[in-house]
């Protein structure tokens, strides 16, 4: 388990909270001066910090801000304690970097499932480095016919990816310098309506959808026979390098409340993803995660089929749920069973259903077991199999509905 180092100035409160984080299974150094245990801290350096914000010798927030100018101790999470409701201090406890805010007294179950999450959070980001392309593939990518280009107030630099009907660039705002990825389409005159309208679907669905796990827009527009859409960059890239071997356990489950929480935000708006899958979960440098590619989702709010009608098989076959898979309706929990798939995958290394073409895959979705795991990892199988359930309503409902079983999950 990890070296956390923990701080504060009650001794009563300080043996508690160490006592719930040993029973965790941490290595805990106990300080009760923040001066104390910052020198500490740049000696030994901890894999997290549980810190009280009234101290002698250095409070919380000088100990918060010393940490964070150097480059060494910059990334340590650190989540504060304290036994005052103070929206001031929240505030200026998340200006200055913290990564949590708990209330004392201190329960134990909420306190370790912070450090959990923070310390899974921070093992990710050191995990997924930049991805580096090959030289030739960078040089084909960096050839793109259209860098210095201005598009809707946006230069673009490179090309990022191609698929389907569009092309995705990194691109800088010539106003602010922001990066931004450009999602373009051509619009020729052969383009399918389809494609443009599926096209607008998405600006105006992700528009709807306010959520720090939702990818944000920047912008959306038609300029040189081109519609486009400026949305955030991500510069490590989506989950699938991260999903090569199978994940840590914590990694697992704050990857999993992270996509459902995103989900529960787009089902509350009355969106299903439809092609919930690795390449579509995007990580920021800090580890957080955001969905993107919304090109088919459904508006279930629509009190007509938008674009993608029943009969129509859209999606990726390996992360499609069965009635999605037969040309039928897809709900919200079309979704969860998406994530389900992804969640085998990031526990084996491997996705549950595999064959050699689309047809067989289709098959063992609609008909195949739910693949049992490893004895490791029996703790998961029940909540893989609700999840991967075959018919929709023995599946969690929506990302709401699921997020209620992760908290239960130990």
């Amino acid at each position: 388990m990890a070296r956390v180092l923990l701080i504060d100035d009650d001794p009563a409160a300080l043996k508690l909270t160490a006592l719930f984080l040993s029973r965790a299974g941490h290595t805990v150094d106990e300080f009760t001066d923040g001066m104390l245990a910052l020198a500490h801290a740049l000696q030994q350096i901890p894999d997290a910090i549980v810190c009280d914000i009234q101290m002698p010798g250095l409070d919380g927030f000088g100990l918060l801000s010393a940490l964070r100018a150097q480059s060494r101790t910059a990334g340590i999470p650190l989540i504060f304690l304290t036994a005052h409701r103070d929206h001031a201090q929240f505030r200026k406890a998340m200006r200055l970097g913290a990564d949590d805010f708990l209330a004392k007294p201190v329960d134990a179950n909420e306190l370790i499932d912070a450090v959990a999450g923070r310390l899974a959070r921070a093992n990710l980001v050191k995990s997924a480095p930049l991805p580096v392309l090959p030289a030739e593939a960078r040089a084909a990518f960096t050839a793109a016919p259209d860098p210095g280009r201005e598009l809707g107030g946006y230069v673009i630099e490179s090309r990022l990816a191609t698929g389907g009907m569009s092309t995705v660039y990194l691109a800088h705002s010539k106003k602010t310098g922001t990066p931004a990825a450009l999602k373009v389409i051509r619009l020729e005159a052969d383009t399918p309506s389809d494609v443009l309208e599926r096209f607008i679907n998405e600006h105006e669905m992700l528009e709807r959808i306010k959520h720090p796990n939702i990818v944000p827009i920047y912008a959306q527009g038609f300029a040189d026979k081109t519609a486009y859409i400026a949305m955030e960059y991500f510069p490590r890239g989506s989950l699938t390098g991260l999903m090569r071997q199978p994940l840590a356990g914590d990694a697992v489950l704050w990857i999993t409340r992270q996509i459902a929480t995103g989900l529960a935000s787009a089902h509350r708006a009355g969106i299903v993803h439809r092609d919930l899958k690795p390449d579509n979960v995007m990580m920021r440098a800090d580890g957080t995660l955001a969905l993107t590619d919304f090109g088919i989702a459904k508006d279930l709010t629509a009190g007509i089929s938008n674009t993608t009608d029943c009969g129509i098989v859209l999606g990726t076959p390996v992360y499609m749920a069965p009635e999605q898979a037969l040309g039928q309706r897809a709900e919200a929990s079309a979704d969860i069973y998406s994530l389900g798939v992804m969640l085998y995958e990031m526990l084996t290394g491997r996705k549950p259903f595999e064959a050699g073409n689309f047809q067989s895959v289709i098959h063992l979705h609609i008909n195949a077991a739910v693949p049992p795991l490893p004895p490791e990892l029996a703790k998961w199988q029940d909540l893989l199999d609700l999840m991967l359930a075959k018919l929709p309503p023995a599946r969690p409902a929506d990302g709401a509905a699921l997020l209620d079983c992760l908290r239960s999950f130990r």
